[in-house]
């Protein structure tokens, strides 16, 4: 009883004051540029923080975020959990004034834009920033493509410093994924047997999608295809001229709990969108045994194929080498020894991105986060 008495009392706060002045200041900014992103990435990343000891604000980059912001950048940071901004001028204003108030040490912005993106407009004068890799993004030039590179903005977190990440996007590098859910995610979403289109469809890859599933033939006539997107007229209409069009179903972004549901209950999932994709959406897919396929031909879509087949979580024709659209998705979905193979080595991929993985990276990358005090602070 003494001991509890004393841990109560002025010294007791005194030691929680000066704890809580030692530990790191972070301003973790989660931009949601890239398919697959959502507040729950914010979430995970700042419990990483958290658990080495740094202090976290949390602020939303949202570029589909429309409705106008009232009143100071404190007041809307103190509003919710986590303060969220359009990717605008003012939104990008009202961060900024609140990275200068919040005099942070060091400030975080994930993003798949290489670079940080839009957030580093919003940065103030005289706080180090990192950019944290959350995906894989159109960008000029392999190297890139790649994480080896990032031009303009800010560095990338360090990549694989003992050497592992070599040829690994940064992106997905540093997405982690944790265990497979419980709950809704156990519980299908769909009436019936699906393929699973996890991005918007998006020009030629979208319609050799369409094209292959519509030829598929008597086998798989009761298959539906689902797409994780607000509808897509011009694909609605080519749909509906290849026959398929009772068929093919837009359902919406799904926000995380039901995105899981879609993963673990789909037949199999084929990439033909375009633009920046969340590593963390891919790893999702594979932790949830979803059989992969990739039409996607942009720069985001050729980093994922790449990865995914030098991990051997893609299955290729019987030769060994690429097929057509239809052959691949019929592979897929008849779930040959050799999908099979190629679905437990990606559960075993997500395995290896854990949230404890992560916390050691940033321990690598950021040796500050662990140091036993931090610089006074000065005002920005």
């Amino acid at each position: 009883m003494r001991e509890a008495s004393h841990a109560s009392g002025p010294d007791a706060g005194r030691r929680t004051e000066a704890a809580t002045a030692a530990a790191p200041r972070v301003l973790l900014i989660e931009s949601l540029d890239a398919a697959g992103s959502d507040r729950a990435d914010a979430r995970e990343r700042c419990s990483a923080l958290r658990g080495l000891r740094a202090v976290v604000r949390v602020a939303i980059l949202n570029p589909g975020r429309h409705e106008p912001d009232v009143g100071s950048a404190a007041a809307i940071a103190s509003s919710s959990a986590f303060a969220e901004w359009d990717t605008g001028p003012a939104g990008l204003a009202q961060l900024r004034e609140f990275a200068r108030e919040g005099r942070f040490d060091h400030i975080l912005i994930a993003a798949a834009t290489h670079g940080g993106g839009a957030a580093v407009r919003a940065l103030p004068k005289g706080v180090p920033a990192s950019w944290w890799p959350t995906g894989v993004s159109p960008a000029p030039g392999w190297r890139a493509r790649f994480g080896f590179g990032h031009p303009g903005g800010l560095p990338p977190l360090v990549n694989g410093p003992d050497g592992s990440d070599r040829d690994r996007p940064g992106g997905l590098a540093w997405s982690s994924v944790g265990p497979r859910p419980a709950g809704r995610g156990r519980l299908t979403l769909w009436d019936g047997k699906y393929l699973l289109a996890p991005l918007a469809l998006a020009g030629h890859d979208g319609s050799r999608l369409l094209a292959a599933f519509s030829g598929l033939g008597s086998e798989w006539s009761g298959l539906d295809l689902v797409v994780l997107s607000e509808p897509q007229p011009v694909f609605e209409r080519e749909a509906r001229a290849r026959g398929i069009g009772a068929r093919v179903h837009f359902v919406g972004q799904a926000p995380r709990e039901a995105e899981a549901a879609w993963w673990a209950h789909a037949s199999g999932a084929v990439f033909a969108g375009a633009g920046a994709v969340s590593g963390g959406f891919v790893l999702r897919g594979l932790n949830a045994g979803c059989p992969m396929g990739v039409l996607q031909s942009g720069a985001a879509g050729t980093a994922i194929r790449t990865w995914l087949e030098r991990n051997g979580c893609l299955s290729r024709g019987p030769d060994g080498a690429d097929d057509d659209a239809a052959a691949l998705i019929a592979r897929l979905l008849r779930r040959s020894p050799v999908v099979t193979e190629a679905v437990a080595r990606g559960r075993a991929l997500a395995a290896e991105h854990g949230w404890e993985r992560t916390a050691a990276r940033l321990t690598a990358a950021l040796p500050w986060l662990t140091a036993a005090a931090v610089r006074p602070r000065t005002a920005a």
